[in-house]
């Protein structure tokens, strides 16, 4: 079988590798040229145009930033559906919104071409692990086709429902990593402030009922003083604001989610390109209270 592989960035890439490693031929398209000569060095072959890929390969992935990129990527006289012909499949692992996922589906559907979206969860280590959470929309025949390439590089695969219904549950679990996150900075700022070490305040509650995942994944960033983004703040309040738009359209309230959108909105103005963990640093800036491990926690 042929894959093809769009989108070479933090998650695709490792995600890109596992396919390799696992005899897949695959194709690659990336805007960036570092990602695609060291997808070469790896042997993955390089197409020339979205268009070219998917006349090429019988499944392609792509894993893309934005629902403009998607558009761009998939339409055109160059783009992915240009290529399309029958009996293949797409599987868009971009995080974007419903609607983008139905138009795509649509326009794949009259060429007689499957289509699943489907988001991961499990940031860059998981990519790199292949322990990656897939969330898919679509139908089953197409998620059991699907589903030997998906295995690649995820250990959790599941078909949520519908297309469109994987992107729902990942903006579920985005807008509550905004709210997670937002309260987790007051915490910890609030644990330094009362003149407890907030790494042993993380030890206790790791075994209580407030822990959450979210705090695994911010603990050390935080402590250490490491942002580098693993997941930044930009796309976390791209994914809340898609949310928004979502709960909207299902008149649905969000009072509480607001109000971590606000605290990421807030974060992103001076620290957008850092990892989600860095949504603390407005609180301590405003509080002059600073977390860090201390020398006897190391």
């Amino acid at each position: 079988m042929k894959v093809g592989f769009v989108g070479l960035g933090t998650m695709g890439m490792p995600m890109m590798k596992h396919l390799i490693e696992d005899g897949y031929d695959t194709y690659v398209l990336s805007r960036s040229r570092g990602p695609i000569e060291e997808a070469i060095s790896l042997g993955a072959i390089e197409a020339n145009s979205p268009k070219e890929l998917m006349s090429t390969v019988d499944v392609v992935m792509t894993s893309l930033p934005l629902p403009e990129t998607i558009l761009t990527v998939y339409g055109g006289e160059e783009g992915l559906i240009a290529g399309a012909s029958p009996g293949k499949i797409i599987i868009d692992h971009s995080t974007v919104d419903p609607g983008t996922n139905e138009w795509v589906h649509q326009q794949l559907q009259s060429k007689g071409v499957d289509f699943l979206d489907a988001p991961v969860s499990g940031g860059p280590m998981g990519a790199e692990a292949g322990t990656l959470t897939i969330m898919c929309g679509g139908d089953q025949n197409t998620f059991e086709r699907a589903y030997p390439v998906l295995q690649s590089y995820g250990d959790y695969i599941v078909l949520v429902g519908e297309v469109g219904s994987g992107t729902t549950v990942k903006l579920l679990n985005n807008m509550l990593i905004g709210v997670h996150q937002s309260a987790l900075a007051e915490c910890y700022v609030m644990a330094e402030k009362a003149g407890v070490d907030p790494a042993i305040a993380y030890e206790v509650i790791k075994r209580s009922a407030g822990f959450s995942k979210s705090m695994d994944w911010a603990v050390d960033a935080i402590l250490d003083r490491k942002f580098d983004a693993r997941f930044s703040i930009d796309l976390l309040h791209k994914d809340i604001g898609l949310a928004l738009s979502l709960a909207e359209e299902l008149d649905m309230p969000l009072d509480i989610v607001k109000l971590g959108a606000e605290k990421v909105a807030e974060a992103k103005k001076r620290y957008g390109k850092q990892d989600v963990s860095a949504i603390i640093r407005p609180l301590e800036e405003a509080t002059n209270t600073y977390v860090e491990r201390k020398k006897e926690s190391r």
